[in-house]
This record gives structure tokens, C-alpha cells and sequence, in this order.
């Protein structure tokens, strides 16, 4: 995928996704504070259809946010704004039941911002279930992390393009994503994606490969380091899975690079979701116990 280091980039190119249509203008402020042995909600203000619908502090101390957008998908002229804060010492699961789905759009895009502000000694989880992406979508989404400097972060980002059991793929329409992550306002880590459907990247070997799931995961622990052997784990099991995989008519691939000293990226490629959701979860339980100090039980959520 295209990338860059300067969050500056992030603005170089020409935006086709402009003077969208009025639609639904949607914002949810989430603010969590640690209080009395457990991490629990202080802050909820929402405007429109973006709601948090459980917080559940959980017997660890930590607070599992659930958050869902009712109408289920974005149309031209949508626009959703999400601010997840966590105060000093917080912890925080945050999750979705369903796929965030991008329908598609005749002439304007639809926009999806997401800010994560993580304070002194704060550990957050960001795991959301997959993007999905229509043929002919418009589609312009931002995830934006500052960290302090001893905050600690698992995250996992998928895009599904076309809904392959129907056997549509996304021939038409525009992607934008960008992800970035700082610590303590520094840039440690961007990355954009800004083509159109028909863009070479996703037939190229150098990109997609012509598979139509590819999923980020990353691990940071800002101030520390992540490990070798936290490193070599996740090749290991990457690895084994792509060799379960080689008999099997189901693409996947995937690679490892640890990019900073407190910074560790997977990036999974393949042709089923359900195949990348399930190496990207087992990436998340074999890193949480080095990088949070916790266990790994699966959010009750997933299994619905």
C-alpha cells in the first residue's frame, strides 16, 4: 500500500470526494476515567445516528465500549465523527457488532473520522469488526491515535472490497483511508491509501495481489519496547496459517516488520474476511499478555 511517514502528506493529493449532498451528520464523544479498581464511562454525548450502546466494566479493571452506528452503513453526504479519551490510567476495549458497510454513491462520498486520545498509563484496545466496501462506493475514512508516552495500544483496521458471496467486487468508486498514530503529539507512524477503483494497487503484487481483504494490525507500547520473541511469534503463527491455507482455494498471506522500537505492524492479506478476522485475533492474543498485561477473552460481542 502507498504510505507515507509525514502526516502532512495526508492533504498532498486532489480530493474527488468533495461538496458531498446533505446526509446523516452523525458525532459521539466517549470519555473514560479509572475510579474505585475499574475503568469506567464519565463523558457520552452523541449527535445523531452514532451511539455507544454498553460499557461494561469487565473484572480486570477494564471498560468494554461497544459501539454502533444504527442504520448499519454510510450513503453520499454521511458524515461520522467519533472522540474516544482516555484519562491517565483508563483501560479500554473498544469494539463493533457488525461490519461498518460504504454503499454505494452516485456522486458524493461519505466521511468517517476517528480520534483516539489516550492519556499517562492508559491502555486501549481498538478492534472493530471489518469495513466493508459496495461496488461504486465513495469512501473517506480517517484514524487518528495520539499516545503518551507510556500509554500502550493494540489496534486492527480491515477493509473487505466488494461482497465477494454475491460476486460483486469494487470496480467503480474512490478509497481513501489514512491511519496514523503519535506519541506525545509526534508522529511515530502514517499511512494513506487514495485511489480509485480501477488504481493498479489492487492487482498488483506490490498491493492487494488482486485479493479483496487486507487488514493492519499493530502493537505499541510507547516508551517500551516490543520484543523479539513478541515479533517472532507473530511470524511464527502467520506462517502456520498460511501453510494450513496453501491446499485450500482461499488466498492468504502476510508479513511482520517491527517499524519503531515501541511499534510492531502484521499486514494480512487474503480473499475471505473470516480467515483474516481470524489471524488478526489470534495476532491480538498472542501479543496482549507482553504488550497490556492481561489475558485475551474474546468480547462477547464477536460470538453474536
Amino acid at each position: 500500500m502507498r504510505t507515507a511517514l509525514d502526516p502532512g502528506d495526508l492533504a498532498a493529493s486532489p480530493d474527488p470526494i468533495a461538496h458531498a449532498a446533505p446526509g446523516w451528520q452523525a458525532r459521539l464523544e466517549l470519555k473514560f476515567a479509572p475510579g474505585h479498581g475499574a475503568t469506567r464511562l464519565v463523558h457520552n454525548r452523541h449527535e445523531g445516528p452514532l451511539r455507544l450502546i454498553r460499557a461494561l466494566p469487565l473484572p480486570d479493571g477494564r471498560c468494554q465500549a461497544v459501539i454502533v452506528h444504527p442504520p448499519g452503513g454510510l450513503v453520499g453526504g454521511d458524515r461520522l465523527d467519533l472522540d474516544i479519551t482516555l484519562e491517565d490510567g483508563a483501560q479500554v476495549l473498544c469494539t463493533t457488532p457488525g461490519a461498518q458497510k460504504w454503499y454505494r454513491a452516485a456522486r458524493d462520498g461519505a466521511r468517517a473520522r476517528t480520534r483516539i486520545t489516550a492519556g499517562t498509563g492508559s491502555r486501549i484496545e481498538w478492534l472493530p469488526q471489518p469495513t466493508l466496501v459496495y461496488d461504486a462506493a465513495q469512501v473517506d475514512q480517517t484514524l487518528s491515535i495520539d499516545l503518551a508516552p507510556d500509554a500502550r495500544m493494540i489496534g486492527w483496521e480491515c477493509l473487505v472490497l466488494g461482497r465477494a458471496a454475491m460476486g460483486e467486487r469494487f470496480l467503480h468508486g474512490f478509497l481513501r483511508q489514512s491511519v496514523s498514530v503519535s506519541v506525545a503529539g509526534t508522529p511515530v507512524w502514517a499511512e494513506r491509501t487514495a485511489v480509485a477503483a480501477s488504481d493498479r494497487l489492487f492487482a498488483s503484487p506490490l498491493g492487494w495481489g488482486g485479493r479483496t481483504v487486507a487488514c493492519t494490525v499493530w502493537a505499541v507500547a510507547a516508551g517500551g519496547l516490543i520484543s523479539d520473541e513478541s515479533r517472532e511469534a507473530w511470524r511464527v503463527l502467520i506462517a502456520q496459517h498460511a501453510a494450513s491455507k496453501a491446499g485450500e482455494r482461499v488466498r492468504f498471506e502476510g508479513g511482520v516488520s517491527r517499524v519503531a522500537p515501541g511499534l510492531m505492524m502484521a499486514r494480512l492479506l487474503a480473499d475471505d474476511a473470516e480467515v483474516v478476522m481470524t489471524v488478526a485475533q489470534g495476532l491480538w492474543a498472542c501479543v496482549r499478555p507482553s504488550v497490556l498485561g492481561a489475558g485475551s477473552e474474546v468480547p462477547r460481542i464477536w460470538a453474536t
